[in-house]
């Protein structure tokens, strides 16, 4: 099961676009951070909201997330 996990995060980081985001910043990029809907908020970055793309995303549309600013907030099932 663990591999199927992984194969499975690997194919969401593949399209997530935490990246593009104007709240993403460097702190994020040099840890290669993303997929914050699934893992939850940064553990080790501050910042600014400075907008948010969550409810655009590919891999909230396929988890079907009503959230948004999981890099802040955390998970979906943080937020619940």
């Amino acid at each position: 099961m663990p591999e199927d996990t992984s194969a499975i995060i690997a194919q969401y980081r593949v399209t997530c676009i935490c990246p593009t985001c104007p709240t993403y910043n460097e702190c994020m990029r040099a840890d290669d951070q993303r997929l914050f809907c699934v893992q939850g908020r940064s553990p080790t970055c501050t910042f600014d909201k400075k907008g948010c793309l969550c409810p655009t995303c590919p891999v909230a549309r396929a988890l079907q997330l009503k959230k948004s600013y999981y890099c802040i907030r955390g998970s979906e099932q943080e937020q619940k």
